[in-house]
């Protein structure tokens, strides 16, 4: 989006009245015979949507069945392509540009004053009208949003004045479009909001998993949290991972990674993410964006493909054309090896020997022994030296062994423990690390 201060981004969400229950079967099976020049598979198609039949169940009580005579089968995973097919026809002009995922349909103008763009959006609407009327498609001005995009703070609360079959259609300041919020000038700030928000949510699901003494299998705890809460952090990042705003979901993805490792909150985030077997979240949300980009440059099916950007006028406008770099290695190669790069500028602890992977290092069966493993490696655990440093003991911090206070390094090489252990058996889950990891099991 050409984001710049001399102009002005105008979007009209267009809203249609059960748009798959309205689709015509003839008028579908025309238009699949004039694309697809397929006589074979249009017949096929007439058979599936033929001879349906419905009822309505409400109160304990059913209607009568019914014959479906238009529409598409909800569920269906041709549903979406048919709906496609059949409005693959609407009207365009040079002055707007129409992008749709089935029956979501985004209108978007450009100009520099706010009647013109006005005037140019009411004569895409009237045109989309006609074509409604003849598809049998029923238009909803009263669910259709409008929303304008600009860097004039001036008019910041300027409205759009836009009517559609009469009616005026609402002004929205944060429209949600294919499950991103959008804002006025494209900071994303309420869409980061909204997901950390969601983040957090899911984050009680996967604590329901974990408790003091027991918990599921640490696989199943990253899987679970990649599948709930990775995923819905990382939906749609190409668009918003350049925000400033962005690092505000760092915080709620940090708390997942405690909950798969029984970290304490004060271990070291870069440790955190090697014993999650997660990489980072900045890089997760970078390579997408790149693979993203790959994909705009190759697929000719993209949407943006041979899309040529604005020459941006702003230095703090980071658009995902200009400043993202299309991904040159496989998904995972990339990661490990941005990860790798920001351990050596930004030095973990030099003691957890435990190298950056996508997989959880050696010790994943028991759950309160992976717990305790975990906070022994990461050097942060209740030993009562930290308990007196966090205020929450009052008495002396000496060991049971009598020789030294009771810190996270002192565990480690404790008389009561028969043997020193070391960093490397940590890491390698050892039988000098098991042994240490049974000792100490109630303690940190």
């Amino acid at each position: 989006m050409d984001l710049r201060e001399d102009r002005l981004q105008v979007l009209s969400f267009v809203d249609l009245s059960a748009a798959y229950d309205t689709v015509n079967h003839r008028r579908l099976l025309c238009k699949i015979l004039e694309i697809t020049k397929d006589i074979h598979l249009t017949e096929l198609m007439e058979a599936m949507l033929q001879n349906r039949r419905f009822y309505v169940e409400l109160g304990g009580k059913r209607s009568r069945w019914r014959n479906q005579k238009n529409g598409l089968l909800q569920g269906s995973v041709l549903a979406p392509l048919q709906y496609n097919i059949y409005t693959n026809d609407q009207p365009r002009d040079d002055a707007t540009r129409l992008f749709a995922y089935a029956d979501d349909l985004c209108i978007t103008a450009q100009g520099t004053d706010f009647m013109s763009i006005e005037e140019t959006l009411k004569d895409a609407l009237s045109g989309l009208t006609t074509y409604y009327e003849v598809n049998h498609l029923r238009a909803n001005p009263a669910k259709t949003q409008v929303c304008v995009f600009h860097l004039r703070n001036k008019e910041a609360k300027r409205q759009l004045n836009v009517s559609w079959c009469g009616t005026p259609l609402s002004h929205s300041e944060h429209p949600v479009y294919l499950g991103v919020t959008l804002d006025r000038c494209l900071t994303f700030k309420t869409h980061i909001t909204k997901t950390k928000a969601k983040v957090s949510t899911r984050n009680n699901i996967l604590r329901k998993l974990t408790n003091t003494r027991w918990g599921a299998c640490p696989k199943t705890l990253r899987a679970t949290a990649l599948a709930l809460c990775f995923s819905t952090a990382e939906y749609a990042c190409p668009a918003w991972e350049r925000s400033t705003h962005a690092k505000k979901l760092d915080p709620a993805l940090n708390e997942s990674c405690r909950y798969i490792t029984g970290c304490l909150k004060p271990t070291n985030t870069n440790n955190l993410y090697i014993l999650a077997g997660i990489a980072p979240p900045d890089i997760r949300r970078a390579v997408a964006s790149r693979t993203e980009r790959r994909r705009q440059t190759t697929d000719e099916r993209h949407p943006l493909h041979g899309h040529v950007p604005a020459p941006s006028r702003l230095k703090s406008r980071k658009s995902f054309l200009t400043s993202t770099a299309p991904l040159e290695k496989t998904p995972t190669e990339a990661r490990l090896a941005m990860w790798k790069e920001k351990l050596n500028n930004h030095p973990h602890s030099p003691t957890m020997h435990i190298p950056a992977a996508e997989s959880l290092p050696p010790g994943d069966n028991n759950w309160a022994k992976w717990k305790c493993l975990n906070r022994l490696r990461s050097g942060v655990g209740r030993s009562r030296e930290a308990l007196s440093r966090w205020g929450y003991l009052s008495g002396p911090t000496t060991c049971d062994c009598g020789t030294e206070p009771q810190t996270m390094e002192h565990l480690l090489r404790c008389p009561l423990l028969g043997g020193p252990c070391t960093a490397k058996d940590l890491a390698l889950n050892n039988t000098k690390a098991q042994q240490c990891t049974n000792h100490w099991l109630d303690v940190v």
